[in-house]
C-alpha cells in the first residue's frame, strides 16, 4: 500500500481506539494531535470523538498494515491534504452534527470507518466537492463483517474531484443529510446490530452458528431480522430474541403445528391476552423451562449437557 503511506493525516474514532489521546499524544511520530470535539458542546468528551492527527512519517500507517484487521484498522481512516491541521479541522468538525429534512440534528460518527464508508458512498460515483473540502484522498479499510467468511480488508479511497469546485452558492450545507445518506446510516446500524449477533452467537451457541455456512449467515440473519418485524418487533431486543429463538427451534418456531410456539401458547390461558411484543418476551423466559427443552436444537442440548 505504497499510497497510503502518502497519508498526511489520519482521522481516529477514540471510541474504537481506547486511552486515544494518551496514546496519540506519546508518540514521536504525530506531531498534531486536534480532537474535533473541542471548541464544541461536546468537549467533555474528546477523547471519545472523532480525533485528528498529522503524521511525521508512515510509522503509524506501517503499524496498521501490520496489525492486519485489528483494532487500528477499525478505528482509522487515512487523509491526504495539502492545507494545514486547523484548516482540515474546521472542515470535518462541520459533520459532527448532521441535520437533515424532518429531522432533528444529530451526531455523526465519521471518524469510524464504517461509518465514513458508508456515508460517503452514498454519494454515488462522485463524493461532492463540498464535503471533501481540503482533502485530496481520503483512505478507510473495508473489512468483512463477521458474520461472513474470513478475507483480506480491501482499501477504498475516495478522492476529491479535479474539475469541479464547490459549490459555495447552493445555501446547502454540507452536513444536510438527504435520504441516501439517511439510508446508509440505517445500513451501518444494521451492519452493526448484526455484528452484536453474531459475535453473541459465537460466544454462546458456537456449534450452532458455525454450523451455519458462513456464505449463508448474513442472508439467515436479514431473513430473521425480517421475520421478526413482520411478527410485530419494534425495539432491537425484540428483534434479538426472534432471532436467537430461530437460531435454537429453527426459522419456523412460531409457525410450526407442533413447534414451540404452538405448545406455549397451549399451556398459557393468558396468552390470547397478550401482544405479539410481549409474547416474544414471554417465550425467551418459556425457553428456560423443562417443558421447552425438546425443542432445543440438539448441538445446543448436547453443549449444554442434556444429552
Amino acid at each position: 500500500m505504497i499510497e497510503l503511506r502518502r497519508a498526511t493525516h489520519a482521522l481516529v474514532d477514540g471510541v474504537r481506539y481506547p486511552e486515544a489521546l494518551t496514546r496519540l499524544y506519546g508518540r514521536d511520530d504525530v506531531t498534531e494531535v486536534e480532537p474535533l470535539y473541542r471548541t464544541t458542546r461536546w468537549q467533555d468528551m474528546a477523547g471519545q470523538g472523532p480525533i485528528l492527527i498529522r503524521l511525521q512519517n508512515a510509522a503509524l500507517v506501517d503499524e496498521m498494515l501490520a496489525d492486519g484487521s485489528g483494532d487500528l484498522m477499525r478505528a482509522t481512516s487515512w487523509l491526504v491534504s495539502h492545507e494545514t491541521t486547523q484548516t482540515l479541522a474546521n472542515h470535518l468538525r462541520q459533520f459532527v452534527q448532521i441535520t437533515a429534512t424532518g429531522r432533528g440534528p444529530r451526531l455523526l460518527r465519521f471518524a469510524d470507518p464504517l461509518v465514513a464508508r458508508h456515508w460517503l458512498e452514498s454519494y454515488g460515483e462522485r463524493v461532492p466537492a463540498e464535503v471533501l473540502g481540503p482533502i485530496d484522498t481520503w483512505w478507510m479499510a473495508h473489512w468483512a463483517p463477521l458474520w461472513a467468511p474470513a478475507a483480506k480488508p480491501a482499501w477504498q479511497a475516495f478522492r476529491a474531484p479535479l474539475d469541479i469546485a464547490p459549490d459555495r452558492r447552493s445555501g446547502t450545507s454540507p452536513a444536510h443529510f438527504g435520504p441516501a445518506q439517511l439510508d446508509a446510516l440505517e445500513t451501518v446500524s444494521r451492519w452493526q446490530f448484526k455484528e452484536r449477533l453474531a459475535m453473541h452467537f459465537a460466544l454462546t451457541a458456537p456449534r450452532i452458528w458455525q454450523g451455519l455456512s458462513p456464505t449463508r449467515r448474513g442472508q439467515w440473519l436479514d431473513d430473521r431480522l425480517a421475520d421478526a418485524v413482520a411478527w410485530g418487533a419494534t425495539t432491537e431486543r425484540q428483534a434479538a430474541i426472534w432471532v436467537e429463538l430461530s437460531l435454537y427451534w429453527g426459522a419456523d418456531f412460531m409457525t410450526r403445528a407442533d413447534g414451540p410456539y404452538a405448545q406455549w401458547y397451549s399451556r398459557y390461558p393468558e396468552a390470547d391476552k397478550l401482544s405479539h411484543q410481549q409474547c416474544l418476551y414471554a417465550l425467551d423466559i418459556w425457553r428456560a423451562s423443562p417443558e421447552a427443552a425438546r425443542f432445543e436444537n440438539p448441538v445446543l442440548m448436547h453443549e449444554a449437557g442434556h444429552v
